[in-house]
């Protein structure tokens, strides 16, 4: 309804106006009323990104109208682009079937095979489909890795569909280009009206009505469900939408995670949720010191992995998924990818970023006494080692190094099952790794991409190493290898890169010698 009230607040001789005056009056405060929301809203945003603690990825902008007509409409093909990478060919032997249809047309199968059909390539694939369709419908993208599907139509009508194969255990289309036959039939685009946004870097619409006032309203289109905002340029329906819609809520991408407090640490992601939370996660590392715990933490949160969003109870544990109910009254539930297990029981008390699953371990000195050597081995330290160095177990020059390395050494260990987003950028982990650690300390990154769960005899076995002895000796020191003309003036001009230690004796360097039998001198020169 209207903002009549403020009547109540007004000199009585504003009641004389009539009641459709007052309704015109109460409708000009409510939009006033929506502007000053608007703006406030964007102060309180403004001023939660000043922590990390309340940091907001998005800014939003109230009470937007969006227009939907010819004028915006995108005319533009279907496209359909495979998430699968067969830059090293493909198996095609028992898989060989695609069946689709273009527009609504008669569906069409197509065996893929190439000439040798265990290494089928992009190109092969592509030439049998567009025989078949007999215009260019596939083609190969990414210097002929990746298989793209395009129809020569445009429009609303224009369709990809994907269906079951007469042979369904030869069906190729989950290897070739990444569908779920579960999934059949499927059809593309599932939002075919498309339409340009009159805002740039639009990230989301959580709901689009055809009125401003709740009870004008009549049509409530929801994102996800009607349609939704592609690549921040650009919105699709399902259904032909309305000319005209009001959106009460508009999220904008600012950057604001990265301008705010991303670009002190120079670790960059595309701006989300997920990104505010290794923000708040680094920072709050970088906060209480470099202890393993913190850098397990930060690594869950880079590589996107479950942790709690607040203090806490686990409610729920299965194989796939875990259930946390906050302090706050929030229940949350975490997938639990596949390879990866959970790590906390019903009941458990939990904190902030706690993480939910395995996937990673990082292993130090106090907390994996002797790390070096049951992760690494001891074949990790040979490359350091000299050929006169004493190897084995035991008092040896081999367990000394061992320890000296890990007692200046942390080890992140990464299982390849932890790798659940295809975005992860190693650099920003390394970014994170040299900024985090101890200026006494480095890091070795390890990745374990599979477990043996047979024990491997010796025999089956072998490697292959190369040691080289860089101690200075007589014949093999910082003079074997400079010119003549520098030692000859080494013993006017200084040369830091000749000086070795005190007890050595260069060429044309004289040096005092005594000669003791039983600590009494017997002689005594110069050489």
């Amino acid at each position: 309804m209207s903002s009549t009230h403020y009547f109540d607040f007004l000199g009585t001789v504003w009641r004389l106006l009539s009641e459709e005056d007052k309704e015109r009056f109460g409708e000009l405060w409510q939009g006033i009323e929506q502007v000053v929301a608007g703006t406030y809203q964007k102060f309180i945003e403004n001023n939660l990104n000043i922590t990390t603690q309340n940091l907001q990825p998005f800014t939003t902008e109230r009470w937007l109208p969006y227009t939907f007509d010819g004028n915006n409409f995108v005319n533009q093909p279907a496209i359909y682009t495979s998430s699968q990478d067969l830059s090293l060919g493909i198996n095609l032997t028992t898989r060989y079937l695609l069946k689709m249809s273009v527009d609504d047309g008669v569906p069409i199968e197509v065996n893929i095979q190439g000439a040798v059909p265990t290494a089928t390539t992009v190109a092969e694939m592509v030439a049998k489909i567009n025989a078949a369709f007999l215009f260019p419908f596939a083609r190969g993208i990414f210097d002929t890795t990746v298989v793209q599907l395009i129809t020569k139509s445009s429009g609303i009508n224009s369709s990809i569909k994907f269906y079951p194969t007469s042979i369904p255990t030869a069906n190729a289309c989950e290897f070739v280009l990444g569908i779920n036959p579960a999934d059949l039939p499927l059809q593309v685009p599932e939002y075919p009206w498309v339409y340009s946004s009159a805002y740039p870097n639009l990230v989301d619409i959580p709901i689009l009505q055809d009125a401003v006032r709740d009870e004008s309203t009549t049509i409530n289109l929801m994102t996800g469900a009607d349609f939704r905002v592609i690549g921040g340029k650009n919105i699709a329906f399902k259904v032909q939408p309305p000319v005209s819609l009001w959106a009460r809520r508009s999220l904008f991408d600012q950057e604001n995670p990265w301008n705010n407090f991303g670009f002190l640490m120079d670790i960059y992601q595309k701006n989300s949720v997920r990104y505010v939370n290794v923000i708040q996660g680094l920072w709050f590392a970088f906060w209480t010191g470099p202890r393993p715990t913190n850098v397990r933490t930060s690594l869950y949160l880079l590589f996107g992995l479950p942790t709690t969003q607040e203090d806490g109870v686990v409610t729920a544990v299965s194989l796939t998924s875990i259930t946390t109910t906050g302090d706050n009254g929030v229940v949350r539930v975490f997938p639990v990818s596949d390879g990866l297990e959970p790590i906390v029981v019903l009941g458990q008390r939990v904190k902030h970023f706690d993480p939910l699953v395995s996937g990673i371990d990082v292993f130090d000195k106090v907390n994996s006494p002797g790390f070096i050597e049951s992760e690494i081995g001891r074949e990790g330290i040979g490359r350091f080692l000299t050929e006169k160095a004493t190897r084995g177990p035991g008092d040896t020059d081999e367990t000394k190094a061992l320890r000296m390395l890990e007692e200046y050494t942390f080890l992140p260990q990464i299982s390849v099952d932890a790798f659940i987003f295809p975005d992860i950028n190693l650099g920003n982990v390394k970014i994170f790794l040299d900024a985090i650690k101890p200026l006494n300390k480095t890091y070795l990154f390890q990745v374990i991409v599979g477990k043996f769960r047979d024990p491997v005899a010796f025999q089956d076995s072998t490697k292959l190493d190369y040691d080289i002895d860089i101690t200075p000796v007589v014949d093999s020191n910082q003079t074997t290898f400079i010119e003549a003309a520098d030692l000859l003036l080494y013993e006017t001009n200084s040369n830091a890169g000749l000086d070795l230690d005190s007890d050595v004796v260069l060429p044309q360097e004289r040096v005092a010698v005594e000669v003791y039998s039983f600590a009494s001198l017997i002689d005594s020169f110069t050489a």
